[in-house]
């Protein structure tokens, strides 16, 4: 090797061994709360310059994807359009349009509205719009990763702070999710039926759809694997600079939607390998590596700070002890035809193990889907039968939907004449479409699960219609009326200090009040015993009520002569 080579290689691990060393003085030189308290501040900027990135090099692969598109024809790509725009459409009209995570998801949506207008990454606590200017005096770092509520900003920056901009997001982002799909199997079969079919497989399957009218991070961190997965297979496949820093910034902004996307860096290391090993000899790839692993210079330091977090759990986060109820739970969700049609599991099976071909390409989807669902076998909230949980399959849906893509197309290949490749192939789908056909009631039921949080939701949108301008109501969730432009603190910060409880009424001429809510009724007797403590400690004055089954929902004016 040439002193020159050695030169240069010496070179681009020197730069990887700085951003480490930046990564780990970082870390090591300040507390857990004063890092958490840092990047508040810092997270964005990244996100931002990350995301910057990402736009300009779509741009520069704009022909690239042209081209490849191209080759598809017009009747194929209308085909194509059709899929999509379908996709969208029943992620908007055909599942209710609902919160199905309280309160995740308005506090994403909060985070969001924070990133967009005062460019810190945290929940606000004691939030007030000033001549309708959003501002927020308390700031608590949020332990999941910020790329999706860095999104949910940028939607608001354009379309202003609503909770319908949220749910529209997710729509447009199923209907990229449905194209992506298309994209990875056309790169990967070679073939457009395949890929066609496993775009059509992912837009049919129930519980994607349930969750896309949502406004939680799963569909988003699924998608971005997807399209971090399609930019490596574009790189293989185009060997140039363009498509290798598309490649390069797409990864390290999809590592940031939940913890474990972190994943897509062993599946694209993977894929690059299944195709092109000779991929790994070339500087340019180390060298775009290292822009990429600048990039998550912020999301690292981020999993350093929450390491100790207890994530809900009173036990260990992660664990063998949870892996023989989740392997079951989560292996029969796939087989037991009640809320995932069994035909596509079908498929998917006659996609992987039938015929010789595309071995590569089925063993890098299997791995994907193991990688995607087998992370949850040990994790303690990780069984896809408990209550919301079930969230976390939409990550294996793109892997399994390829698959039974592929299945598909072969099924019309089970025979040798014509006629009955036709008949075989079009009587698959007809049954594909069928088992969507039969879970269409399922999936327009909201359902009881947090029923008593969903109607918390709804008369808090009541309750601020009815504040008076310059008030603030305390509430155990300030997210959900300052999504509303109305100005909202903690309850329990208020309730423990005199002082802040008298700056709220030198402040807000227009009352204040108490939102008597959700965790006022559950049964704990902490929460239970801190509403009534906050009515017994100030004279108060019942403004509404509502009673939800056995759940009150009571919006109050605390006087100010009560203070002591």
């Amino acid at each position: 090797m040439k002193l020159k080579e050695i030169i240069n290689w010496l070179t681009i691990c020197a730069l990887y061994l700085t951003v480490l060393l930046i990564v780990a003085y970082w870390s090591d030189s300040y507390t857990e709360y004063a890092l958490k308290g840092q990047l508040i501040r810092v997270i964005p900027y990244f996100l931002k310059i990350n995301f910057f990135l990402l736009v300009v090099s779509l741009a520069l692969n704009c022909k690239t994807l042209k081209d490849l598109l191209a080759g598809l024809g017009i009747k194929k790509g209308i085909l194509l359009v059709v899929v999509v725009l379908a996709g969208f459409a029943m992620s908007m009209f055909l599942a209710p349009r609902t919160h199905r995570i309280f309160y995740d998801e308005t506090i994403y949506m909060n985070v969001g509205q924070n990133i967009a207008f005062l460019d810190k990454a945290g929940m606000c606590n004691d939030g007030y719009f000033d001549h309708k200017k959003y501002a927020c005096s308390e700031m608590e770092f949020n332990k999941q990763p910020y790329a999706y509520p860095f999104l949910v900003g940028l939607v608001f920056k354009v379309f202003g702070t609503s909770e319908t901009a949220g749910f529209v997001l997710n729509n447009v982002i199923y209907a990229l999710s449905v194209f992506i799909a298309f994209m990875i199997g056309y790169l990967l079969f070679g073939n457009f039926y395949p890929a066609f079919f496993s775009s059509v497989i992912f837009a049919l399957i129930p519980d994607n759809l349930m969750w896309s009218n949502a406004t939680s991070a799963e569909l988003s961190a699924s998608c971005f694997i997807g399209l971090a997965i399609c930019s490596a297979l574009l790189f293989v496949r185009n060997k140039d600079l363009k498509s290798l820093f598309l490649f390069s910034v797409i990864v390290p902004f999809s590592v940031q939607f939940r913890m474990e996307s972190m994943l897509v860096v062993p599946l694209v290391i993977f894929a690059i390998a299944l195709e092109d090993r000779k991929a790994f000899t070339k500087k340019s790839l180390y060298l775009f590596g290292a822009l990429a692993f600048a990039l998550v210079v912020a999301h690292l330091v981020h999993i350093y700070a929450v390491r100790g977090d207890s994530w809900g759990s009173s036990g260990p986060r992660m664990d063998f002890s949870y892996l023989k109820n989740n392997l079951r739970t989560n292996t029969f969700y796939y087989i037991d035809n009640r809320m995932f049609p069994r035909f596509y599991t079908v498929l998917a099976f006659l996609g992987l193990f039938f015929r010789k071909d595309l071995l590569k390409g089925r063993a890098f989807l299997a791995v994907w889907f193991l990688c995607l669902w087998g992370i949850y076998m040990f994790f303690y909230a990780g069984s896809y039968g408990y209550g919301a949980d079930v969230r976390y399959s939409l990550m294996s849906f793109m892997p399994l939907s390829l698959l039974a893509g592929l299945g598909l197309y072969r099924a019309g290949t089970l025979f040798e004449h014509k006629k009955a490749r036709i008949v075989c192939g079009t009587l698959a789908a007809a049954v594909a479409v069928w088992s969507f056909i039969h879970f269409i009631p399922a999936i327009r039921i909201i359902g009881e699960e947090a029923c008593q949080a969903r109607a918390d939701h709804f008369y808090v949108q009541k309750m601020a219609a009815m504040l008076p301008d310059n008030s603030i109501v305390l509430t155990h969730n300030p997210n959900m009326f300052l999504l509303l432009g109305k100005n909202a603190a903690q309850a329990g910060a208020a309730y423990y200090d005199f002082r802040k409880m008298k700056s709220y009424y030198d402040r807000y001429k227009g009352g204040v009040y108490f939102h008597f809510n959700f965790w006022c009724n559950v049964d704990d007797p902490v929460q239970k015993s801190f509403c009534a403590s906050m009515l017994d400690k100030y004279s108060h004055t019942k403004i509404a009520a509502w009673r939800d089954r056995s759940y009150d929902f009571i919006l109050y004016k605390l006087e100010q002569s009560a203070l002591q």
